[in-house]
């Protein structure tokens, strides 16, 4: 992806401060969506042209995040994804498998809590493999060794010992481990045995603080290696464990608490200081609200005071962040000016001028007011009405949550839909479970729901018919789209929703796959079988229909006219196909009517024995049964029927593996090898078709047609739904707004289906139920799975990331703060729900920063309604989502790049909240709204509520506004010098 602009603009600033002497350190700070990550991995990949190898560390605050950005910066070696070896996920165990050098590259990627030991309170024993790690660097001090097992024996009563087994300490030197011990010890001369063995004598020290000080040995020795020594490390999200650059000061005479921080010092000297410093490069789009592990906030009150000290960090001076603090109490005191109008804006303007120019040596932020003065979001407020059986629940659940949570029942009914069903987790479960169940109750699936709220959403995502597309219509439709995905009816979209309680996601997600199953199971009954499976003498025909004819399927070429209907695409394809096989010696004469399959096979072999051979192979991997039909001995067709014309016209269509096929040689996807075959096919037999195969898909299409099996009807479905469309508009947009090339586009294809639904708790009367969710889910982050980094399976999290940014399931994805700060959900949603208010505009601004990015669904559909009918005109044989793109960029840039890539020109993406008439809340909504385009300045700002006060105080127009706040932006500032 080239860079914008301003990103451009911003790399280089950021490069003369990383490449000169001194502390080397800046800070990204640009506004959620304008993409931070980006400009990390272009930096990084400029600083590696002056040097031999680069050892980039990136540290983010959660799994999530790492598993979404690692792929950028993984894309810097040059090696497939897919065959790219990550090495280990903790400093401890990186030494003996450290990931893969590429192009010059290392890339280490962790979160803090998991890999620095000692960041967070309590026993920190680590992961099994740093503990075999620790009992291997006991063995070389055989005294200790004995001592530490006798006591690890004697604390395992009844529970399993700590370090029971031998590691590998391959990568490790014994002076560089001894060194480490000697300084978390604090021995810096004799003997260093003696010296542990003395602090295990200690009545405030056990086994466990020893294994905890000893993963610190590891971590320190690995920093201090020249595998693992970062030579860059990017803090992605740093605010939110501020912790490693502005580490707490331990003001307790706890002996032991003094030490745990002196640890914590030399961890982190080791990552960002030393005398062969690195380069550090700080990404946040909220730098003024750092928050420790804990989640406390350094400065709760007086935020531009964390601005002061991430300056202190930053220059690495503490004159220099004298003179700064000196700055900004000149801006603070000017912010709060009396007098006229014109004197407080000359004394701001004046203030904030000289805190510019001290602040841009050291860091970078852009934001979209910049450049556009009117709101990004179309604002819709939704009216709740409370209800007789609304009032009911709430009763039910006030009483049965008795005096202790008395006073959190209002907030959590009116979030939590169904409390009595769907609390699991809360401490006052154990209170509900036990009660009697609440005298409405939800399962049936049928009838509104009894809260206001989820009536509400319930009518915005869509009825059953709604939630069962198993595709999102394309942004620049091909023809008319019909059926179910009719542009006469109106389509709710994909919708990205955000609670403040966490039982919220699980319970929309619960209620809603209710309603769209039409009620529960029974207990004990079993699934639905899904579709489309193989097997039998059928297995043919499905493989055919998932097969991708080489030949075959170029012969059609579909219409592309916006106003065409589906009767004349067709009419289109026959005639095409007719003409490719009389060009190719194939007479079209006689009665016969054979199956479609046998057909496509058989003129397919006539045309290539050689390329045959390559679709033999595959189909011989999934047929199965006794039987299926041997593809090899399948016999050559040199001559069709009509009637067989119209049915293999309609098939090389419609059918997925022939629209597979087109997509895959629009977007270069090779097909060289056997291996890359394999894997093309697979996306379509082991993932599509799996997908494709759900009942609830079938009962909708089924009913929107006169055919009477599903495969039949599915193909006809694939043309009223415009999926070669919408697939070809997905592989562009992991191919040009995304990293993934070539065969890659099908691996991430791939793992954008949701192979099975999650599941989740829920209670009818006495009965437990885990209710399957795919069409809605809950979004709640997630742990890596068992089985180990290469054979564990992928994070629930991510597989839901990656499948709400793709056309397919789910439609509506639930979540609380988890989801609010560095991930992405933008590429097929443009709306969002504030299920709860957030705490201020700067979460605010997170939430929705989460689809108003680059190349979002809104961006798109601006972009289509301009040069969407030419795109259409001019795709020929090409992609024609390839073609917008092209001809959107072929239009100039604005002064920064963001006026296109970033700003809907029209339809904008839309933000939902409720309206609860005469609340509190619904008060401070709209004084949240109100001050919303002011906010959108000031969230740059190191004090953003005295800043709006200013403005409301001297009446500052949009325009006024923008000239007194403080710029940061590298696109306005001179050009640097060349590199």
């Amino acid at each position: 992806m080239d860079l914008a602009t301003f990103q451009r603009r911003t790399v280089d600033v950021a490069l003369q401060t990383l490449k000169a002497r001194g502390p080397r350190r800046f800070l990204v700070a640009d506004e959620v969506g304008l993409g931070k990550t980006v400009i990390a991995r272009t930096i990084a990949k400029e600083l590696r042209a002056t040097r031999k190898r680069l050892n980039v560390m990136y540290l983010c605050p959660s799994l999530e995040i790492a598993g979404q950005n690692r792929p950028k910066f993984v894309s810097l070696t040059g090696i497939d994804e897919r065959e790219y070896d990550s090495g280990e996920d903790r400093l401890a165990l990186v030494p003996g498998a450290p990931p893969q050098e590429g192009g010059g590259f290392r890339i280490f990627t962790f979160t803090p809590e998991t890999s620095l030991p000692g960041w967070k309170p309590g026993p920190r024993t680590g992961r099994k493999a740093e503990r075999e790690l620790i009992r291997s660097v006991l063995d070389r001090f055989p005294l200790l060794r004995s001592v530490v097992l006798d006591l690890d024996r004697d604390r395992a009563v009844g529970r399993r010992r700590l370090l029971p087994e031998h590691g590998n300490l391959n990568g490790y030197t014994a002076i560089g481990i001894e060194r480490a011990m000697r300084d978390i010890f604090n021995c810096p001369t004799g003997n260093v045995e003696k010296a542990v063995l003395v602090w295990l004598e200690r009545k405030d020290v056990d086994v466990v603080e020893l294994v905890a000080r000893f993963r610190s040995v590891l971590a320190l020795a690995a920093l201090r290696s020249k595998t693992v020594k970062p030579d860059l490390v990017i803090l992605d999200e740093f605010h939110r464990y501020a912790d490693l650059i502005l580490p707490r000061t331990e003001h307790s005479d706890e002996r032991l608490k003094c030490e745990r921080a002196r640890v914590h010092r030399l961890l982190v000297d080791a990552l960002l200081g030393g005398e062969d410093r690195p380069a550090v490069l700080l990404l946040s789009a909220t730098p003024y609200r750092l928050r420790r592990l804990d989640g406390e906030e350094i400065h709760p009150v007086d935020h531009y005071r964390s601005l002061i000290d991430l300056v202190g960090f930053l220059a690495d001076d503490q004159d220099y962040k004298a003179v700064v603090e000196s700055a900004f109490r000149r801006y603070h005191d000017a912010l709060r000016t009396a007098g006229t109008p014109e004197g407080i804006r000359n004394s701001v303007y004046a203030a904030k001028s000289g805190l510019e120019e001290l602040l841009r040596p050291l860091m970078a932020r852009t934001e979209r007011a910049l450049v556009h003065e009117k709101d990004l979001f179309e604002r819709k407020s939704r009216q709740v009405k409370i209800e007789a059986q609304d009032l009911i629940l709430f009763k039910h659940f006030a009483e049965t949550s008795g005096s202790e949570f008395a006073g959190w029942a209002p907030a959590m009914w009116s979030s939590i839909p169904y409390p009595s069903q769907t609390m699991h987790g809360y401490k006052v479960w154990d209170l509900l479970a036990a009660a009697k169940p609440a005298p409405i109750e939800a399962g049936s699936g049928r009838g509104a729901f009894a809260h206001p709220q989820l009536r509400q959403l319930a009518e915005m995502a869509g009825d059953p018919a709604h939630l069962s597309l198993p595709w999102q219509p394309p942004t620049v439709g091909w023809w008319k789209l019909e059926g179910p995905w009719s542009t006469k009816r109106q389509l709710p979209g994909k919708t990205l929703l955000f609670s403040k309680w966490r039982g919220a996601p699980t319970a929309i997600s619960a209620l809603l796959s209710i309603h769209l199953s039409r009620g529960l199971r029974k207990p004990r009954e079993k699934a639905p079988t899904p579709l489309l499976r193989a097997g039998g003498s059928e297995t043919g025909a499905l493989v055919g229909l998932f097969m991708q004819w080489p030949n075959l399927s170029m012969a059609v070429e579909p219409l592309k006219s916006a106003n065409a209907s589906v009767a004349t695409v067709r009419r289109d394809a026959r005639h095409q196909l007719e003409g490719y096989l009389r060009g190719r010696g194939i007479k079209l004469d006689g009665r016969e009517k054979r199956p479609t399959w046998i057909v496509a096979a058989g003129v397919e072999r006539a045309i290539s024995k050689s390329t045959y051979q390559r679709v033999s192979s595959l189909a011989s991997r999934a047929s199965r049964g006794a039987k299926a039909r041997d593809w090899q001995k399948l016999d050559q067709i040199f001559h069709i029927s009509p009637a067989e014309l119209a049915a293999l016209a309609e098939h090389l269509l419609s059918s997925p593996g022939s629209i597979v096929a087109r997509c895959v040689a629009r977007h270069r996807v090779p097909q060289d090898t056997a291996g890359q075959r394999q894997r093309v096919f697979g996306f379509a037999w082991d993932n599509l078709r799996p997908y494709l195969g759900h009942r609830a898909f079938a009962e909708l299409i089924l009913a929107a047609t006169r055919r009477k099996r599903y495969p039949e009807a599915l193909g006809e479905a694939m043309v009223k739904g415009g999926f070669e469309a919408v697939l070809d508009e997905q592989m562009g947009l992991l191919g040009q707004f995304g990293d993934a090339h070539g065969i890659k586009i099908i691996d991430q294809l791939s793992s954008s289906l949701l192979d099975r639904p999650g599941l989740v708790q829920f209670r009818h009367g006495r009965t437990k139920h885990r209710v399957p969710v795919q069409a809605v889910s809950p979004f709640a982050g997630g742990d890596q799975s068992r089985g180990g980094k290469k054979n564990g399976k992928r994070l629930r999290s991510d597989t839901l990331r990656r499948a709400f940014n793709s056309p397919f399931w789910p439609h509506m994805l639930c979540t609380t703060s988890i989801g609010q700060e560095g991930l992405d959900f933008h590429l097929w949603c443009s709306r969002i729900v504030h299920w709860d208010l957030p705490g201020d505009p700067v979460d605010f601004e997170q939430r929705e920063g989460r689809i108003a990015r680059y190349g979002s669904l809104a961006v798109r559909r601006s972009m289509a309604l301009r040069h969407g009918g030419e795109a259409l005109s001019q795709a020929d044989t090409g992609s024609p989502f390839g073609r917008l793109i092209a001809l959107a960029r072929e239009v100039k840039d604005g002064r920064t790049g963001l006026e296109r890539w970033w700003l809907p020109e029209s339809a904008r993406p839309i933000s939902i909240s409720f309206d609860w008439s005469f609340s509190l809340r619904a008060a401070r909504r709209e004084r949240m709204l109100q001050d919303l385009l002011y906010y959108r300045l000031a969230l740059g700002q190191p004090d953003p509520a005295e800043f709006v006060a200013m403005l409301h105080r001297v009446g500052a127009k949009d325009l006024d506004a923008r000239s007194l706040a403080i710029d940061l932006s590298a696109i306005s500032r001179s050009a640097p010098p060349a590199q």
